[in-house]
């Protein structure tokens, strides 16, 4: 144990007396410490080194992905009447006080990269260029590092809130990268029959320099824990390449229903139902505090809690509140009547086949806690935002189409996912959500 942590061990006691309730707050940190540690390095001595393993290994990945941007095959760029689409119902994005604003990720994320080798970590390349991307993008024995300090030092490092932030008129605004899909979606019904829908997903990606976790975080005392073993919740990963807001338009394009991207797992909204939509198209989304995520636009003049899970294993905790993991958390947002400041941004088109997308090496630093993977390791391109059978997003729209405390969602959730076994029925959850999302758009 360091000098630090074990001051911290012996102080503890004599900095807390007469107070019973921080005195007991600090015998569970130090349980937590003790526990946490222990796991580490049994674990540690039993697996020895990392390797460097992605989510891009996901089993199913390669054979979906296989035949989409192969080599020589022209890069489609977004046609001029699907930029319009995108452009027509751009979202209106809400960020939180304090939080920081997205980036451009080719002019204000890879200039601050490195290019190391792994697992020795030298540098490859210290002036990382869209070209040298593309050239290393499927090499898995490299990686990026970004360099805060010179990213910092640059003024990109901006919040908002702070009198600065925009006060030079060189200053470019954020970029948000606008895709276009479309897909023929079978629903089932509540006979068994199966209907098609040609279906037309707008999607938009935002790009954050840092992900950080949710602005709350259980048990008690553990956010300090991890600042003072150096793993701050702020900076958890490097970049955030994956947070998405997904329209879904119907043959008329006529925009029907949501999709966002939340903590590893996604929730679909029906238009008109659980989201508003606004007379000039443009819905509204808040942004979260710290982890980037997006939710519904609120109305409170009080910031907005949202439980978070960190898999869909846990959705009953996430419809009900029920059967809480040991780690649980709350996302914060702040509605426009909150305090909230919308985000002006820019809408970018880059081909399908960009490295932003389809890179399937780390585009950020690997970063094990005593040689263990615990979800700090940068992300790939942002097409790997799903497991292979939520693909294509047809798929993921019935799977994600669950509601806060429906009692029928909750009993489904139950059948379908065994936390013992950490299994999910994947089919029957997706049967059961397409077949209510059909049900529910036909009314």
């Amino acid at each position: 144990m360091s000098p630090v942590y074990a001051s911290i061990v012996l102080l503890g006691p004599s900095i807390f007396k007469g107070n019973s309730i921080l005195r007991k707050q600090y015998y569970i940190l130090i349980l937590i410490i003790i526990v946490i540690f222990g796991s580490f390095i049994i674990l540690g001595l039993k697996r020895g080194k990392t390797s460097y393993h992605s989510f891009v290994d996901y089993p199913g990945f390669k054979e979906y992905y296989e035949k989409s941007c192969g080599k020589g095959e022209p890069a489609s760029i977004v046609s001029e009447t699907e930029k319009k689409l995108l452009s027509k119902y751009r979202p209106r994005l809400i960020l939180p006080p304090g939080g920081r604003y997205p980036i451009d990720f080719y002019e204000e994320y890879i200039p601050y990269t490195v290019m190391r080798r792994f697992p020795e970590t030298t540098i490859v390349v210290d002036k990382v260029t869209p070209e040298i991307l593309a050239a290393f993008q499927e090499d898995k024995k490299v990686y990026l590092d970004f360099q805060f300090d010179r990213y910092r030092k640059a003024g990109l490092d901006r919040r908002v809130g702070n009198s600065n932030q925009l006060n030079s008129k060189k200053r470019k605004l954020p970029v948000v990268y606008g895709r276009f899909y479309q897909e023929r979606v079978d629903f089932p019904d509540e006979k068994g029959k199966f209907h098609s829908r040609d279906f037309t997903f707008l999607k938009y990606n935002v790009v954050f320099a840092f992900s950080g976790l949710p602005a709350i975080i259980f048990p008690e005392g553990f956010e300090t824990l991890l600042i003072i073993i150096g793993l701050g919740p702020d900076n958890w990963h490097e970049l955030d390449n994956f947070v998405a807001i997904h329209v879904v338009l119907d043959e008329r394009e006529k925009p029907v229903a949501v999709i966002l991207a939340q903590h590893n797992h996604h929730r679909t909204f029906l238009i008109g139902k659980e989201i508003f939509f606004p007379s000039n198209g443009r819905m509204i989304f808040d942004i979260a505090l710290r982890s980037n995520e997006v939710y519904p636009a609120s109305d409170n003049e009080d910031p907005v809690k949202h439980r978070v899970i960190q898999w869909s294993l846990y959705f009953k905790y996430l419809l009900s509140g029920e059967d809480p993991p040991f780690f649980k958390g709350f996302d914060v947002t702040y509605g426009i009547k909150a305090g909230g400041v919308e985000m002006p941004y820019k809408l970018a088109f880059l081909s399908p086949c960009d490295p932003l997308y389809t890179a399937k090496i780390m585009l950020g630093e690997p970063r094990p806690f005593m040689g263990r993977y615990i979800g700090r390791d940068g992300p790939p391109g942002s097409d790997y935002y799903t497991i292979p059978s939520l693909l294509p997003l047809g798929n993921l729209l019935k799977f994600s189409y669950l509601h806060d405390y429906d009692p029928d969602d909750i009993r489904m959730v139950e059948k379908s996912i065994d936390l013992n076994k950490k299994e999910i029925n994947v089919k029957r959850l997706m049967e059961y959500g397409g077949r209510s999302f059909y049900k529910d758009l036909k009314r």
